[in-house]
């Protein structure tokens, strides 16, 4: 007996996008069957689908984020600029279509940090045709983020779909209810939602650190397919330790890492001032203190 995944791809004819949108349905459903897998039949491996993390150790180790990817990070850090460029990547590829969710930064803060990057790497351009970005209201909940979804995707293209939430307890907080309870939900939907799929609907998730390090509320973590942690060491260095990866290797401190703004990437010491000579980019230095220690 076929899977319901295999049943959606193989007989009825699903697309990616069309295998996304109902997995970001189905997986909303209260009672959710179980679903009984035949391990007599074939099997044919299948990848993760991954898309750029635009840190150079990430891609190298994992080639990319993929499935749930969640990004836990200190105040401050610089985690909107990471899903923002990582979103963006992901939708120049040509590869994704990707819904971005802002609950934090405002228009004109979230623009200026896009145009800066799109200036700096002329390939980023190429986003525009499947990039689409709103900014989240109050009491938002996975029912309703799954209807702009579908309002926003191209569902005859056969592409996955990158959701990505900037940040998910800001989405929370906009809303009424106990905060545990509905990040959990939260959490709940994105892991289902992956999981039905096989990561034709996958997500990203900025989510502030607690002081362990971990994800606010704990269980994030434990769903994610890929956890990246960044503590703030200095206003401009952070080091980033890649804590879980279920389907590749990898995990363990990456080091640490400028924040160059005027880029829109963390980088290495050896990637500013090994590369090429730093230069102003949109009015934004490219952090060539070099007093400061990495």
């Amino acid at each position: 007996m076929k899977t319901e995944y295999a049943l959606l791809k193989d007989v009825y004819g699903y697309n990616d996008a069309r295998i996304a949108e109902w997995a970001l349905l189905a997986a909303l459903d209260p009672k959710l069957e179980n679903e009984v897998w035949n391990l007599a039949e074939p099997y044919d491996p299948q990848p993760p689908l991954r898309w750029p993390s635009t840190i150079t150790a990430v891609d190298r180790v994992c080639k990319g984020f993929y499935g749930m990817t969640v990004i836990s990070a200190t105040k401050g850090t610089g985690k909107t600029m990471l899903a923002r460029s990582s979103a963006i990547e992901a939708a120049a590829s040509g590869k994704w279509q990707v819904v971005l969710f802002l609950a934090e930064d405002d228009y004109d803060g979230w623009r200026d940090g896009f145009n800066i990057y799109l200036n700096e790497y002329e390939h980023a351009r190429e986003c525009l045709q499947y990039l689409h970005v709103e900014q989240v209201g109050r009491n938002q909940t996975p029912d309703s983020l799954s209807l702009a979804t579908l309002h926003r995707i191209d569902w005859s293209l056969d592409r996955p779909v990158l959701i990505v939430i900037d940040s998910i307890n800001s989405v929370v907080n906009l809303s009424s209810g106990s905060y545990l309870h509905l990040l959990k939900d939260w959490g709940i939907w994105c892991m289902l939602a992956r999981r039905l799929s096989r990561g034709r609907v996958s997500f990203m998730l900025t989510s502030e650190a607690n002081r362990s390090g971990n994800a606010k509320g704990e269980g994030l973590p434990y769903w994610a397919d890929v956890h990246l942690k960044m503590r703030k060491l200095t206003d401009r260095v952070v080091e980033i330790d890649l804590d879980k990866t279920r389907r590749t290797g990898g995990e363990g401190p990456l080091g640490k890492h400028k924040r160059a703004v005027g880029r829109g990437r963390f980088l290495t010491e050896d990637e500013l001032y090994g590369e090429r000579p730093l230069r102003v980019v949109g009015g934004n230095e490219d952090w060539d203190e070099r007093g400061e220690e990495f």
